[in-house]
């Protein structure tokens, strides 16, 4: 299925949202990609945005951290907050932008925060010292442990007033529609297409990696386009404004989207974060597309 629809002339703009964007910054490059996000992020929804820096002791001798250090640790990541939310004041004048420095490590620091925070962004630390590995440390724990939305910065930052690049949503489960609502309100807020796409594929064979062949080809095709559609549906009605396509598409998920993903604005994902032995860890879709998309990457969470 492919389908778009276009907005109605003269729908109203929706009025300013609550909350407030939170986003990690550590002076490096990435980071300051993800301020300029964040703060663009908060000022199409007309609320705070917290810039956080946080930091671990360097001591690891025998003995324990005091007062002292955890104080000067405060004051040197108060100064690379306070410089990068002056940075983001000037990017988007009139923005109320309020800088933390906390003592605690980033990742512990923002995963507190995402549990109220509209929004939580953090960067990515690029091609390191491994082929492929293109996600720091505080962005994986954040990835597996935020309790609200998160954004990954990835790609190139688009030219102040550059037409939106598309929205693109991954749908997966039947009545988790969190990060649908986020997709059509992410559109309805910056003007750009939302596109909402299923993937699936024919179930295997237990112990055959051939795959069965339906009886009816177009039976599974049809199921699919009907779970599209009757998800889309009260969305339709609530966001008439929204540029609106949507497909189902038979193949690998994680593929597909990191083909999408090129030009595009950013990805929604949904995750359901999985206890295993060695703790919450993420799906191979998301991590995929985590490693591999060429624009930034939205986690929602849902239950």
């Amino acid at each position: 299925m492919s389908e778009t629809s276009e907005p109605p002339a003269g729908t109203p703009a929706p009025a300013p949202e609550t909350g407030r964007v939170v986003v990690g910054v550590d002076g490096s490059p990435h980071s300051f990609r993800a301020l300029d996000r964040a703060a663009d992020e908060a000022y199409r929804r007309g609320v705070e945005l917290e810039v956080l820096c946080g930091g671990s002791s360097a001591r690891r001798g025998a003995y324990p951290e005091t007062e002292a250090d955890r104080e000067r640790l405060r004051q040197a990541t108060g100064q690379v907050a306070a410089e990068a939310a002056e940075r983001a004041r000037k990017r988007t004048p009139g923005l109320t932008v309020v800088a933390t420095g906390v003592s605690e490590p980033a990742a512990d620091a923002l995963v507190h925060r995402s549990r109220t925070a509209q929004l939580t962004v953090v960067g990515t630390r690029g091609h390191g010292g491994f082929r492929g590995l293109l996600l720091g440390s505080v962005s994986l724990r954040l990835a597996a442990h935020a309790a609200g939305p998160l954004m990954v910065v990835r790609g190139e930052m688009p030219e102040p007033g550059a037409t939106p690049g598309e929205t693109v949503v991954g749908l997966k489960w039947e009545g988790a529609t969190q990060p649908v609502e986020f997709g059509f309100r992410t559109a309805e807020r910056s003007g750009s297409p939302l596109w909402v796409v299923h993937c699936w594929i024919y179930p295997m064979l237990p112990g055959v990696a051939l795959r069965l062949s339906p009886k009816e080809p177009s039976t599974e095709t049809r199921r699919a386009e009907q779970f599209v559609e009757d998800t889309l549906r009260p969305f339709r009605e609530r966001y008439p404004n929204v540029r609106l396509g949507a497909e189902q598409h038979q193949g690998q998920a994680a593929e597909h989207l990191i083909k999408l993903s090129e030009g595009a604005d950013m990805v929604v994902l949904g995750v359901r974060r999985q206890q295993r032995r060695l703790g919450l860890q993420l799906g191979p879709v998301v991590h995929a597309v985590l490693q591999h998309a060429k624009c930034s990457v939205v986690l929602v969470p849902v239950s």
